[in-house]
């Protein structure tokens, strides 16, 4: 049986199979295309969401490692479903927890907006076999499956060890509103973090990332990602990878003309053929509806990259990261990582 064209094209970017794809498009309707546009409360959630995962540096590390930690992403108008492996979603709890410390608690309000870690106003609900992610007063939710309805609340925990006793989550002290600590925080970021604020008009382009994640990582390893906010320029989205491939391996998917990005490649006074050569080791992309995403290759010397390629990756799993991290999923009865440490 021929496969739905929908589908696959949407699978392109998502990396849902293919059966998965098509339940998707049936769940939507094909109105919305192979990937759907989020809805202006749910673009801001995902952007939101996207700068903290783009903030990624799981305990477990190797040159190859899956990119921000989703295997697959399911989007819809409104909502996003993340493909999460179990063995990556303390790495993703502790991103997005939002966190505050015994001082900020103590005295909030000390003549400048509050300190919170995290993703500001970030709650959780159990859901069968998944967890939704939500924020107060934003319409708008992030589901993640898990393996088993437990596996959540064993992760947080995990993600909680990771900081030091002083740090406080803000979803544990105020689990059905904002804490005064974040709403001191965000109402000191209205450009940033008020809804039809700047960073509202500008998220777009990042939830469109987000929708298209997996398929965008997939060519390359050594992802990196950090977001910079220009205000009424919207964000600057820096993507970064090393000793993969060029710019041009996913310069089709980002310019597809009814899938990709709504970004243009900005010439700079360089032939658009400069951009697909093996040379090529930036892409600015502004986007139509305000931001940019710059696409950002680094290599290493030949010297330095035979230094790599010979290193002991064994002698790496038993660094001090790595042992608390498998402590720890033994304290709490969580799958054991360690399978994937062996090089």
């Amino acid at each position: 049986m021929a496969k739905n064209r929908l589908a696959v094209r949407r699978s392109r970017y998502t990396l849902q199979a293919h059966q998965h794809a098509l339940e998707s498009i049936r769940r939507d309707g094909p109105r919305h295309g192979a990937i759907p546009r989020a809805t202006p409360h749910q673009a801001f959630l995902e952007a939101l969401a996207l700068e903290r995962i783009g903030a990624w540096n799981p305990a477990f590390w190797n040159p190859d490692i899956l990119g921000f930690g989703l295997t697959w992403v399911d989007p819809a108008p409104d909502g996003i479903s993340l493909g999460i492996p179990t063995r990556f979603l303390p790495d993703i709890a502790a991103a997005l927890m939002p966190t505050s410390s015994d001082d900020e608690l103590a005295a909030p309000f000390c003549g400048k907006h509050s300190e919170v870690g995290g993703m500001p106003g970030l709650r959780f609900q159990p859901n069968g076999s998944s967890v939704i992610l939500h924020a107060p007063g934003i319409a708008g939710r992030i589901e993640i499956p898990l393996a088993s309805p437990d596996l959540w609340e064993k992760a947080v925990l995990i993600a909680r060890a990771c900081f030091d006793s002083t740090v406080n989550l803000l979803w544990d002290l105020m689990p059905d509103a904002l804490h005064p600590v974040e709403r001191a925080f965000t109402e000191g970021w209205p450009e940033r973090y008020a809804l039809g604020g700047a960073q509202y008009r500008a998220s777009r382009l990042a939830s469109d990332v987000l929708r298209r994640l997996p398929g965008i990582c997939k060519p390359f390893s050594t992802h990196d990602m950090w977001f910079n906010f220009r205000g009424d320029e919207g964000y600057h989205i820096e993507f970064e990878w090393q000793n993969s491939g060029p710019p041009r391996d996913v310069l089709n998917l980002l310019l597809h003309r009814k899938d990709g990005l709504d970004v243009r490649i900005d010439p700079q006074d360089q032939p658009i053929g400069h951009f697909y050569s093996d040379d090529c080791t930036y892409i600015r992309m502004p986007g139509a509806t305000g931001g940019r995403l710059d696409l950002r290759h680094l290599r290493d010397s030949p010297q330095t990259l035979k230094a790599l390629q010979h290193a002991d990756l064994k002698a790496r799993r038993w660094d001090h990261t790595v042992q608390r991290r498998l402590e720890l999923e033994r304290i709490y009865g969580y799958p054991s990582s360690e399978k994937f440490l062996e090089p």
